[in-house]
């Protein structure tokens, strides 16, 4: 037996011990196997297989989590079997993954419950006749843009290649392609999707146009979608990397990112994320992924300015869409630690450039206690990320978002502040320090409103995709009571809303 083997069959006899499902969680497995011969796996059945598929999360925190069982559908009329035999256990709770990016424990994750995972239902297709792309939940965005990149074709959709596609979808999805395409969610025409009751429906935004705008942006509690049809992108080689700043090159960069924020979407081809590490002893590294969708960067403009400062390493280089994605995610992907994410929208503040500064050192001052020699490989960032009046207009002129983003918006910014440790005796502690740093925005943003003399009035919708499981991200949507009611009406019984993981209505 290889050493790789014998640690799996070691972790395999570990949970035996601890593992406890219902009786009824126990039969609907049982019973799901037998209605899915050679696609159930368990501690017990298939059991390195099973090992296997725990460890497939990003975020070591969920690696521990232990389902009863675990299916593989291939198919949706799978799942449709699936979601039929859940229904006749009302007491069985399950989750769906898709790539296993979301970091939020019980999203993705289910203790002692059923695991539906898409391992097996990934890639894209293009139809050149209708330009549109078949688009399946699984894997990660590598495999979806690869698929299609022969085809001088991709779909807006993630900016690092290991992030998953499914819950990135039907989450809303900001991309390098936004100020161009809006977000990711608002270039899905189609949706075929296993309702509450296991049905297989074909959701049309032309014909369902209130389910098509609630399903771009509200998470999976309107079903378990099996394939996406998702409108095209022209693509060929793009300009992009990312490059390394130390802490002497701040200023600079903040009064930069300030003017891209107003300024940077006259030229929608360019796109950044800036993001402000702190690591051990509150030492700071700034890195900014940079994004233009041609052969070569503009020689002028608020997106090139940012070249004029100098960078510890700069690695932007001509290159194929596939190369970037690939280049920017593989770095994320050795992180090998306990994430957290949580999200904050900011209203861009055009008197106050010193914002980004503020965040950076309070964030710094929270976290730099936990970050001592004890955890050395631990870190919190901020990444600001520019949410410009454009994407809200582009989003309105193609059927609508749940976010509620329209051509009256202001630009904003989308905040994630992303943690990491290695232990979990530091989580409840780790979580914490970002949730400090999100209270103490929810104190300061009213005040810099009332100095600037703009309303508090200002819609500031969270941002899904980089939310911490605790965040009411739904309830701060404007239209959050019609996408409940209609919720209610797929879903009576609260199959997904009681059932499984994620935010809800």
């Amino acid at each position: 037996m290889s050493l790789r083997r014998a640690f799996l069959a070691l972790l395999v006899g570990a949970r035996l011990v601890t593992s406890a499902p219902t009786q009824a969680t126990t039969q609907a497995c049982t019973d799901i196997n037998n209605a899915l011969p050679g696609k159930v796996l368990t501690p017990g059945l298939l059991a390195l297989e099973y090992e296997f598929e725990t460890q497939k999360y990003w975020s070591t925190t969920l690696r521990s989590v232990d389902p009863a069982c675990i299916v593989q559908p291939v198919s949706a009329e799978d799942v449709s079997a699936v979601v039929r035999i859940l229904n006749t256990y009302p007491t069985v709770n399950f989750a769906t993954r898709s790539g296993g990016h979301d970091p939020n424990v019980g999203h993705a994750t289910v203790q002692d419950g059923v695991l539906i995972t898409m391992t097996d239902l990934a890639g894209a297709t293009y139809d050149a006749a209708k330009q549109v792309a078949y688009v399946k939940p699984g894997g990660e965005w590598n495999d979806v843009v690869g698929d299609l990149e022969p085809s001088g074709v991709t779909i807006t959709g993630g900016r690092l290649g290991l992030v998953g596609v499914g819950g990135y979808l039907l989450q809303g999805g900001i991309s390098f392609l936004s100020s161009q395409e809006g977000l990711a969610a608002d270039n899905i025409i189609g949706w075929e999707t296993v309702v509450a009751n296991g049905s297989i429906v074909n959701v049309d935004a032309t014909t369902s146009p209130d389910l098509a705008q609630a399903m771009r942006g509200s998470g999976s509690q309107f079903g378990i979608v099996t394939r996406y049809t998702v409108k095209v992108h022209p693509i060929g080689d793009v300009w992009g990397g990312f490059c390394a700043y130390d802490s002497s090159q701040s200023d600079k960069l903040y009064a930069l990112l300030h003017t891209f924020i107003k300024d940077g979407a006259q030229d929608p081809k360019a796109a950044i994320i800036f993001s402000d590490l702190v690591a051990v002893g509150g030492l700071g590294t700034k890195l900014l992924y940079y994004f233009y969708d041609g052969p070569a960067r503009p020689t002028s403009g608020p997106f090139a300015d940012f070249f004029s400062v100098p960078g510890l390493i700069c690695a932007p280089k001509t290159q194929k869409y596939s190369e970037l994605l690939k280049s920017n995610g593989e770095p994320a992907r050795l992180l090998n630690s306990r994430v957290s994410f949580r999200t904050y929208t900011l209203p861009y503040i055009p008197s106050r450039p010193q914002m980004y500064s503020e965040i950076r050192a309070k964030l710094a001052e929270i976290a730099t206690p936990f970050l001592t020699l004890l955890r050395p490989t631990s870190q919190f960032s901020v990444d600001f990320q520019p949410l410009p009046t454009l994407i809200g207009k582009i989003s309105e002129s193609k059927g609508g978002n749940a976010m509620g983003l329209t051509s009256s918006d202001p630009d904003r910014i989308i905040l994630e502040v992303q943690g990491s440790w290695s232990s979990a005796s530091d989580d409840a502690v780790g979580y914490g320090l970002s949730k400090q740093l999100t209270d103490w925005l929810e104190e300061q943003v009213p005040k810099w409103l009332d100095e600037a003399g703009i309303s508090r009035d200002v819609y500031l919708p969270l941002f899904m995709n980089d939310a911490a499981g605790d965040q009411p991200v739904t309830q701060s949507y404007k239209d959050y009571e019609k996408f409940k009611a209609l919720q209610r009406q797929i879903d009576p019984n609260g199959l997904f809303s009681t059932r499984a993981g994620g935010f809800k209505y």
